[in-house]
């Protein structure tokens, strides 16, 4: 397998000035909300690969090996020459939240076909319940199937998301891109660094990812306690104390990152499913705890002994943990960079949710506040 990469990091950087030298099977872009929206950009990247599909999407940071690009007008191209394995991809329309794992379900069966070995999935951000969208796409995928992604972003402003498939730019949607053969190797792990704090909560009463009471009380008073005078700006400063989600004894949690609060009504809606009767504790980090996680989801993700090292690494890392680091974010990346080859291509993209293994349930879940690290290559 081939990987070349171009980061373009201003309007003026075209791709025209962009040389890649191999055959491409695949192309994926990363880019903020401005860039892929700007008129005719997604036209010149088509043009540059005439017939080459293109997958991607908005994002809150694009990722390379050189670390996170910081302003608007950032994009990575990242191009696949794979000698024996085939690709297929699907997208489909989120009619709405409640229907996320039906559309995952959807787009699982649509891919299931002999040779699967690896489901790289792009959604919408914003009009999508994540953890559903992954349940509907394991129930209808092998457990030996490897499935990561994200959910695609817009900076930290939660306003508009978009995917990519060739020259269009689309809302409300997930696409999907099936690997396909048995010289193709896919490993991913997550982690987080994030600690618990303060006494278990009990989730009284929710609905998927809405939480609207928490030990008999209003979420929203239940939470704005813990933060004091930080509760004024919520929900921004949800990102800092995302909360861990425990559905059984022995259970690290899951972490889930608030999107938004109803004043009204008192409750709280998270990236990912809240499950009544699961028990709540916030959570906090630190730059060094933060860089330690990644460094875990990387060490364990190497592909296993005999493999072909990997060529290429998709980083999926959440937009709280960026907010978080500010100015030291390349900091996590360069630790994920020290566990992979000199010459594995890292591409990826700070996001509003990963997709990936969760070692308590043994399987792919939806995680906010995570590294997750893919690690992808091709045996000769």
């Amino acid at each position: 397998m081939k990987i070349e990469q171009q980061v373009l990091s201003t309007f003026t950087e075209h791709m025209r000035t962009v040389k890649f030298t191999g055959k491409t099977q695949l192309v994926i872009i990363f880019g903020s909300v401005e860039r892929l929206e700007a008129p005719g950009e997604l036209q010149k990247i088509a043009a540059a690969f005439p017939g080459v599909p293109i997958v991607g999407c908005s994002t809150a940071g694009e990722i390379s090996r050189n670390g996170v690009v910081e302003h608007r007008t950032g994009v990575t191209v990242t191009t696949l020459d794979m000698a024996s394995t085939d690709i297929a991809i699907e997208r489909a329309v989120i009619p709405s939240m409640a229907a996320s794992a039906e559309t995952g379900a959807v787009l699982g069966k649509a891919l299931l076909k002999p040779d699967l070995r690896y489901v790289l999935v792009l959604s919408d951000g914003l009009k999508v319940n994540g953890a559903e969208l992954v349940r509907g796409l394991r129930g209808a995928l092998p457990e030996t199937t490897v499935i990561s992604g994200g959910l695609a972003g817009d900076d930290a402003r939660f306003g508009r998301t978009y995917v990519v498939q060739g020259s269009e730019l689309l809302s409300g949607q997930v696409v999907a891109v099936g690997f396909y053969g048995r010289k193709f190797n896919a490993r991913v792990m997550s982690g987080s660094g994030w600690v618990s704090f303060g006494m278990d909560r009990r989730v009284t009463r929710s609905e998927a990812n809405v939480v609207y009471e928490i030990d008999g009380q209003r979420a929203l008073d239940v939470y704005s306690a813990y933060l004091g005078e930080e509760a004024a700006n919520l929900p921004a400063t949800g990102l800092l104390y995302p909360l861990a989600v425990r559905i059984a004894d022995g259970d690290e949690g899951l972490i889930r990152t608030l999107l938004a609060v109803d004043r009204e009504k008192g409750s709280l809606t998270f990236a990912g499913d809240v499950p009544q009767g699961s028990n709540v504790r916030l959570m906090h980090a630190n730059n060094r705890q933060l860089v330690a996680g990644a460094g875990t989801a990387a060490e364990l993700a190497v592909l296993p002994a005999g493999s072909v090292p990997a060529q290429l690494a998709l980083l999926f890392s959440c937009v709280g943990r960026k907010l978080l680091m500010g100015s030291h974010t390349d900091m996590e990346i360069e630790e994920v960079a020290t566990h992979l080859p000199a010459e594995t291509v890292i591409s990826g993209f700070y996001t509003y949710g990963e997709i990936g293994y969760y070692k308590d349930s043994g399987h792919c879940e939806l995680h906010n506040q995570t590294m997750t690290v893919t690690t992808l290559s091709e045996e000769v």
